[in-house]
């Protein structure tokens, strides 16, 4: 019997990951599930793990002693980034990591971001948002822990769940940095099954993989397809960077995660919403792997139908509504 331990199954990510390994667990495998607090996660959700196998703990990143006491005897761990930037980040990665190293786990699995194998000499000169992932794949390497590590793309769902909101706070505009360029944004529930598989000892070992969508879209492209869902008569404006953020932090766009966000359509920083626009602008996800097929089986999911997922949201002109 192997064991596997998955934490952060209470989040976006998680609960996708959690959900599809309890459907390709092998039987006799032990899939251990951590939440930060009991009822984190949906009583349905965790009703329908317990019926399938697997078995549910209490751990948090921030607690060195509640991971080691779920990681005792597992073969592999996984832990999904959090919403926290820069130290805080980095001091959670290095307890997953040292409590897996201290109850002899052999193997974790970590959902980083596309850039993250950038190398420089300042780390500044790192784009914001690969910048903590970047540091964390050090502490893994370092750890002489074996790996998996997925590098997902910028999520599609983030465009109606993001984005969108913002447009009519914007004079009907989606105010963007991605200058044209084509990206290939991934759906969220492609990364939790393959950080699923990849937790349970699909694909080879001590290997990054890139994980993508099936097309590299423009900013432009996906614009014009959602307005054409509602008969929304917006428009997209590219901005230069500076630009871009002057005009944020003038409507009071919070420079950091703790900010005031009552009065905001979105729940973005600014560094946040300028590297969105910069890692489509400078290529970093033009191209397209096969990551997702030849771990999950299935073709990744089409932007299109991961935003109808989210039509609620879109935006529509009033005589549309």
């Amino acid at each position: 019997m192997t064991k596997y331990v998955l934490t952060g199954a209470d989040g976006n990510l998680g609960t996708i990951a959690a959900s599809h390994a309890v459907e390709i667990l092998q039987p006799g495998d032990e899939l251990v599930l951590t939440t930060y607090k009991e009822d984190a996660a949906p009583a349905d959700l965790r009703q329908s793990w317990s019926d399938k196998g697997a078995k549910l703990a209490v751990a948090t990143y921030d607690d060195i002693d509640s991971l080691k006491a779920v990681f005792q005897g597992a073969e592999a761990v996984a832990f999904i980034s959090t919403w926290l930037f820069g130290e805080g980040r980095r001091r959670q990665a290095q307890n997953v990591v040292d409590a897996a190293k201290a109850s002899g786990v052999k193997r974790v699995c970590y959902t980083s971001f596309i850039g993250a194998g950038i190398e420089a000499d300042d780390e500044a000169d790192i784009p914001f948002l690969p910048r903590d992932h970047h540091a964390i794949e050090k502490i893994i390497y370092a750890s002489g822990l074996d790996y998996s590590i997925q590098r997902n793309y910028l999520y599609a769902d983030n465009i109606p769940t993001l984005f969108a909101p913002s447009f009519k706070f914007c004079g009907d505009r989606w105010l963007t940095n991605s200058h044209g360029r084509a990206g290939a944004y991934v759906a969220r529930e492609d990364c939790g099954r393959v950080f699923a598989c990849l937790l349970l000892g699909k694909g080879q070992p001590n290997t990054v993989y890139d994980v993508t969508g099936p097309e590299a879209v423009t900013n432009q492209e996906v614009f014009d397809w959602m307005a054409a869902q509602t008969g929304y008569r917006g428009k997209l404006v590219d901005l230069p960077d500076e630009e871009l953020k002057r005009w944020w932090l003038d409507h009071g766009l919070p420079t950091d995660f703790f900010g005031d966000f009552s009065n905001l359509p979105m729940k973005l920083c600014i560094g946040d919403l300028l590297c969105c626009g910069e890692m489509v602008a400078k290529g970093y996800m033009a191209k397209t792997t096969d990551s997702v097929e030849k771990l999950t089986g299935r073709k990744p999911v089409p932007y299109q139908e991961t935003l109808l997922k989210y039509k609620h949201l879109f935006p529509r002109s009033e005589e549309s509504s």
